[in-house]
């Protein structure tokens, strides 16, 4: 219950921010409802066909999808920040009526954000679901229903976070509006911006310059700071709200409008109230949640099998478990070289380094039983997909498969000796 939830947080918390402080912009005058309709939409069906074509065929790749989505997205974004500013005064002023092509630009900005949004969080959304009986007799028992369960209460928790942004921000004063919805996007900018270097590292799109790839690992070390920041942001505007409502006079005169307005204090307050509950449960489930969940990998110690006249030998009966098998063969200048085995279908193996090409040596380990996850990032592998290039998937390594058993190449290994160096 616990995993999905946390997968549901930390995949959807920083585009239901986004999302929920676009639509204060896009609905602030109430003209503008139709973009609503037609972003999301587009945002859907394009995170739809993903998913049936991740689920169905071998054709879609996360990674190109992705530099499809975040590319336009971040252009967008960069547009409604720019024109959000020189728009304020049509906001304050109800009788002036700006000109038209800087609400063309501006709405068609608003479009593709929304669009992008959708499309860059539900494809996994969509998918998770799939994920729930992998490993499972029947969906008739516990830990199936557990899963569910973490899952719709990450769903809600969503919803209800996305509902109180929204609620705040349109009772907001125009200028702290617009600064804090330009810093939150400066924020969740940077880490699409991040996302798309590590993806154009991983294809070799831009060169693998030693201190461009350190600065991206360091960063990614530090992903959760993105999340953070947008946490501070957001408790800072809730605080400054909250603490607005306290202090402002009371309206004086007609008793039904002070209790009017009283109602809507209350109101507010209770919106603050959950955004702070709600930032401090995500914050918890992050950080506290992700350690409990991961507090007992513990890894044995690699194999390391006799390498006879150049190959590793290893019998089948050995890796047809199912199970994630480690193994570590000593290169000729004594460097631990690992490799990982394990069997994905009747006849499929996938066999790679320990290593991926942007979180380099630190490795994977088998959770559950069932999951290969990555040790840095958490990112539970798609077993059917070990043994080819890509995103965090383990370096591919050389393999043939001979009277009964899985030989490796030892020049093989060599060869990948610099990323355990």
């Amino acid at each position: 219950m616990l995993h999905y939830f946390i997968k549901i947080v930390d995949n959807c918390f920083a585009g239901v921010v986004i999302a929920a402080l676009l639509l204060v912009i896009i609905l602030l005058k109430n003209r503008h409802k139709l973009i609503v309709g037609c972003a999301l939409g587009l945002g859907f069906a394009a995170a739809l066909i993903y998913a049936i074509l991740k689920r169905n065929t071998g054709f879609a790749v996360r990674e190109f999808y992705d530099l499809g989505v975040i590319l336009p997205l971040l252009a967008a974004l960069l547009l409604v920040c720019l024109l959000s500013w020189p728009a304020k005064k049509f906001y304050k002023n109800s009788e002036l009526k700006p000109p038209k092509m800087l609400c063309a630009i501006l709405s068609w900005a608003l479009t593709l954000a929304l669009a992008g949004l959708a499309a860059y969080v539900l494809p996994n959304i969509m998918l998770y679901p799939f994920e729930f009986a992998v490993g499972m007799d029947s969906i008739f028992n516990q830990d199936y229903l557990f899963k569910v369960v973490g899952y719709a209460l990450g769903l809600l928790f969503m919803l209800l976070l996305g509902l109180s942004i929204y609620k705040i921000a349109t009772e907001m004063p125009l200028l702290p509006l617009l600064s804090v919805i330009a810093a939150s996007l400066l924020v969740f900018m940077l880490g699409q911006a991040l996302e798309v270097s590590q993806i154009l590292l991983t294809r070799g799109f831009i060169p693998r310059y030693g201190w461009l790839l350190n600065m991206v690992l360091s960063m990614l070390e530090h992903a959760n700071w993105f999340i953070y920041g947008l946490a501070i942001i957001l408790g800072l505007a809730g605080a400054a709200q909250w603490l607005r409502l306290k202090l402002s006079p009371m309206a004086s005169g007609n008793p039904a409008e002070i209790r009017k307005q009283k109602a809507a204090e209350r109101k507010q307050k209770r919106y603050c109230w959950l955004l702070f509950l709600l930032l401090l449960v995500t914050l918890l489930a992050i950080t506290v949640g992700r350690y409990y969940e991961n507090r007992g990998v513990e890894l044995s110690p690699p194999m390391e099998l006799p390498a006879v006249n150049g190959q590793i030998v290893i019998p089948l009966p050995t890796v047809n478990d199912g199970h994630l098998h480690r193994y570590v063969y000593k290169a000729e200048n004594g460097t631990e070289i690992r490799y990982i085995v394990i069997r994905k279908s009747e006849s499929g193996y996938g066999v790679g380094l320990d290593a991926c090409d942007i979180c380099g040596p630190t490795g994977y380990y088998e959770r559950n039983g069932k999951e290969v996850v990555c040790i840095l990032c958490d990112v539970v592998m798609n077993i059917s997909t070990i043994g080819f290039p890509g995103g965090c998937n383990p370096v591919p390594l050389k393999f043939m498969i001979s009277e009964g058993s899985l030989v490796i190449k030892t020049q093989d290994l060599e060869n990948e000796r610099r990323r355990f160096e």
